[in-house]
């Protein structure tokens, strides 16, 4: 029996993997595939450039091998997703699951508890990149502990000295896989090697995994790229200043979205613990408590999940998809306490039943979703591969457009990855639907034009033909990533003597009415050797709800003279407003009066600057 439920289990994240459909960021691995042979040097080239110019985690290398030949999905994913059940019992319980009955009963009470905490289980499970980066890059980490938990529960090992460079190297791995779970396992694991040296069961293994994560996790956080990705985004929200943004409102609101999303999980628990409590008093007997140990285990448990969620206070990122570790680890807490009270038979036909529903549910739930998911992803891809090149390629919406737990949904609503995808997967000029959709982002009704000014000169056809690419982004994030690739990768930065000396990008065609006599340019970026220039401008709602695209203070014009917005096909002059909730920048207000696009532009006396986008 329990070999069948673990085969079952397995085939259901095998079919689930079968059924994976292409979405987001898969596109961007597909990119790298298309133009790079796959093999370990291609690996190495993708981490090497990762780390110094994008996503230093090790999940997006990861990722980068599921998106890789099929087989490697099929045969991995479904392993990571079953072995994770073994790991987390093994921290829970000091021991590896054997195949009995009641060990049976303790997985399937965590993989019904972790589907029901997890707040978007569908997509942490079968979305690639959520996968890699979190179930994934959490299975190494409880990896690495799974040795030091096991030397606990003995009270003297071997010295193994073969596990050395293992473990420096699992150490180095879990600690390149997250930022926030890191501070959490570098205390966590410094408090095991410890307490094992002071009972005495202290091994050279030990100190090599605890060197492994004390080198990788300070490599992640302070990798070049956090500086360059998502334009540098990381860098302006410190810790710090994410703390004071916050406040203890905000902080506290962290905590209280954990607790809320966990709190099926937590009635499952307490409804177990009175069936329990009704039974035996029933028969006049005494309620079962957990041992000392288990009682110990569980207490580390929900402190390791609450510190998880406490690092999020300085994160510039919180919620769902970070909920994972700790949702895991407070319900490995739960199975500790539960697991006595299963020898009585009323509670536990109440565990098996209820669990067997849950796990049984989601499983259909999860196959019906992505069947039709993959189905609609292929005939997409078909249309797309089918469309003449240079041409706007026409697709219809996906049915499960919107985004659930169970799935990502359409991700063809956001106009940058329509344009990415058209010209970089499909050498087409862009993507549309069959239909008008409110919910669909606008393609931006301008384009971005670059110029590049080589040192000797270059004429601009010349130069052009130096890393040629078939299109500019129009979004300006996305140019700012192109020309970081150009630079680090296709040699824009020197060509047979020439040496780039300057890079600008332009918007053209935005509909911009510049009431000055002489016509300002709409300038998107600046580059020179010395110096990046371009408004960091984002969406962003007050805590009134009011719409405004909000700019950095440290990328606004020095020279600062007006501000407009450009939408509904004019151009309306703004003053921009103070932000005085978080006292970040700027706040250009935008009237959302016609479905479309709003663009910010901000003007010194000989330049404007675009400054961001948001539609309606």
């Amino acid at each position: 029996m329990f070999g069948c439920a673990v085969a079952a289990l397995w085939l259901v994240f095998f079919v689930q993997a079968w059924n994976t459909p292409v979405v987001l960021d898969d596109w961007y691995q597909l990119t790298w595939h298309r133009t790079h042979p796959f093999g370990l040097g291609s690996l190495w080239q993708y981490f090497h450039y990762n780390y110094f110019h994008f996503n230093p985690r090790i999940g997006d290398v990861l990722l980068l091998i599921v998106n890789g030949p099929a087989a490697f999905h099929l045969v991995l994913t479904p392993l990571v997703e079953v072995g994770l059940l073994w790991v987390a019992f093994a921290i829970g319980f000091g021991r590896w699951p054997r195949p009995t009955l009641r060990d049976l009963q303790l997985l399937l009470f965590v993989q019904a508890a972790l589907w029901i905490v997890v707040p978007i289980p569908g997509m942490l499970y079968f979305y690639r990149p959520f996968t890699t980066n979190y179930v994934w890059g959490f299975a190494i980490t409880l990896g690495l502990f799974v040795p030091y938990r096991l030397a606990l529960a003995r009270d003297r090992g071997p010295a193994r000295p073969w596990l050395v460079p293992i473990m420096l190297v699992v150490g180095w791995v879990s600690g390149m896989c997250n930022e926030h779970t890191g501070p959490t396992q570098m205390a966590a694991l410094a408090i095991l090697v410890v307490w094992l040296w002071r009972t005495g069961r202290l091994r050279a293994w030990m100190l090599a995994g605890l060197t492994g994560l004390y080198v990788g996790y300070p490599m992640l956080f302070f990798a070049p790229g956090q500086a360059q990705r998502y334009a540098g985004m990381a860098v302006r929200n410190t810790p710090i200043n994410m703390l004071r943004e916050r406040g203890p409102g905000g902080c506290l609101d962290i905590i209280a979205e954990f607790l809320g999303e966990s709190q099926a999980g937590i009635d499952l628990f307490l409804v177990i613990v009175l069936i329990h409590l009704i039974a035996v008093r029933r028969r006049g007997e005494r309620a079962a408590a957990p041992d000392r140990s288990a009682l110990f285990a569980a207490t580390g448990l929900v402190l390791a999940a609450g510190s998880i969620v406490v690092t999020q206070f300085a994160s510039p990122t919180v919620g769902e998809r970070l909920y994972f570790a700790p949702g895991l680890l407070l319900v490995v807490a739960c199975a500790l306490l539960i697991e006595r009270m299963l020898d009585d038979r009323t509670t536990r036909r109440f565990v098996v039943a209820v669990c067997a529903v849950i796990v049984g549910y989601h499983a259909v739930r999860f196959t019906m979703v992505y069947w039709s998911a993959k189905r609609e992803s292929d005939a997409r891809i078909a249309l797309l591969r089918a469309a003449a090149p240079d041409t706007i390629a026409i697709v219809p919406p996906y049915k499960g457009w919107r985004r659930s737990r169970w799935q990502w949904g359409d991700d063809f609503q956001y106009a940058s990855l329509r344009e990415y995808v058209a010209n970089e997967v499909f050498d087409l000029r862009n993507i549309d639907y069959d239909r008008h959709l409110h919910w669909v982002e606008p393609a931006p009704p301008d384009h971005f034009v670059a110029t590049r000014v080589y040192q000797p000169p270059l004429a601009p056809a010349a130069a052009a033909e130096v890393s040629p690419v078939r299109y500019v982004p129009s979004f300006w994030e996305w140019t700012l990533v192109q020309f970081r690739r150009m630079i680090a990768m296709r040699g824009l930065g020197e060509h047979d003597g020439h040496r780039l000396v300057r890079y600008t990008v332009d918007s053209e065609g935005l509909g911009f009415v510049d009431p000055a006599p002489v016509r300002r340019p709409v300038r998107v970026l600046d580059w020179t050797p010395t110096q990046l220039s371009f408004v960091d401008g984002r969406g962003y709602d007050d805590r009134l709800g009011r719409p405004y695209i909000r700019v950095w203070q440290d990328s606004i014009p020095p020279r600062l003279t007006e501000t407009y917005v450009v939408s509904c096909g004019g151009t309306h002059k703004v003053e921009p407003e103070r932000d005085r909730e978080d006292d970040i920048g700027l706040l250009v207000p935008v009237a959302f009066d016609c479905h479309g696009t709003y663009t910010a532009v901000m003007c010194e006396p000989d330049v404007c600057w675009f400054s961001g986008r948001r539609y309606r």
